[in-house]
């Protein structure tokens, strides 16, 4: 294998589709980010009108509400029926809302909405619209492959593969603040917003499809939580959440990096303080003792601090 080779990215195209929809945005494509998803996909209302108070921020922050199941190990399960659908926008003009509250839920629907917006908006195929904007500008040096269904719908919310150059490309992109040798390509606010760790713990880790690098230790109740944070001499917050059914406590702190994941363990991580990229693409991460994130997020923390490239 060589550097040539195409790795799957799984949901590490999420934060590309994210990037597409503020380019969108910064043309005037998307007027506002706080639009109604309905004033670009109108067909929304017909499956619930409860769309019309969901913005185009809310599908970009994952806080929806939608109704759909994010399980991976069921061939039932939304998610996955919608990565083999023969027809994706049939299957997104049947979503629904299932919850009032804007609160964070990751559901990759979300992206797939995202990519219809941006489609809907520019009058460009996802992929088309890709090439354009992000391919081309930033010189990248192989063909990309984005998965469709019968009807020529890129599946957004998984399905982009490259190399690992090229997906390295895009985190350089924002490292250097959404600047491309000279062309801002992102506005600078956008990358910091992502960028901010006080931003990232407001929104739960998670801004504008990335994610925040933290360090999270879990409890089984409040109070082992909170006695925890108590004791540390940096910023933690409490957190909580459910896992298998059961809800368990978490503290947590951001740290000054953020990350495009896949479900295989397929990671963009960024981190501006180290002027450092790490892409890990192959197979599903198995190690014995630690996740994915842990190991870049030791590897990086081994490397001096650097100043940022220009």
């Amino acid at each position: 294998m060589d550097s040539s080779a195409i790795f799957p990215s799984f949901s590490v195209a999420k934060s590309f589709v994210g990037t597409l929809a503020q380019i969108a945005h910064q043309e005037g494509k998307i007027k506002s980010l706080n639009d109604p998803v309905t004033q670009y996909l109108p067909w929304l209302s017909k499956s619930d009108q409860a769309w019309s108070n969901i913005t185009v921020q809310n599908v970009l922050d994952m806080r929806t509400g939608v109704k759909s199941d994010e399980t991976y190990n069921s061939p039932f399960s939304d998610v996955i029926q919608l990565g083999f659908t023969r027809n994706v926008m049939a299957t997104l003009k049947k979503v629904k809302i299932a919850s009032d509250s804007k609160a964070f839920v990751y559901k990759s629907v979300n992206t797939q909405l995202l990519g219809a917006i941006v489609e809907a908006a520019t009058g460009e195929k996802l992929a088309s619209y890709l090439q354009q904007k992000l391919w081309l500008p930033m010189g990248m040096e192989s063909d990309a492959a984005w998965q469709t269904d019968a009807h020529g719908t890129a599946r957004a919310f998984c399905c982009l593969n490259a190399t690992l150059k090229d997906f390295a490309k895009l985190g350089r992109l924002y490292l250097n603040n959404g600047n491309w040798n000279g062309k801002q390509i992102l506005s600078e606010n956008w990358v910091q917003t992502i960028l901010n760790a006080d931003t990232m713990r407001v929104y739960q880790g998670y801004k504008n499809h990335w994610w925040s690098s933290r360090n999270i230790k879990r409890f089984s109740d409040s109070l082992q939580a909170t006695q925890f944070i108590a004791a540390q001499k940096e910023r933690w917050y409490l957190g909580q959440g459910v896992r298998n059914g059961k809800v368990f406590f978490s503290a947590y702190n951001n740290l000054p990096a953020v990350f495009a994941q896949g479900m295989l363990g397929q990671f963009v991580y960024i981190n501006p303080g180290k002027n450092l990229i790490i892409v890990r693409m192959g197979h599903n991460w198995k190690h014995k003792d630690f996740y994915a994130q842990r190991f870049i997020e030791n590897l990086a923390g081994m490397i001096s601090n650097k100043k940022p490239l220009k």
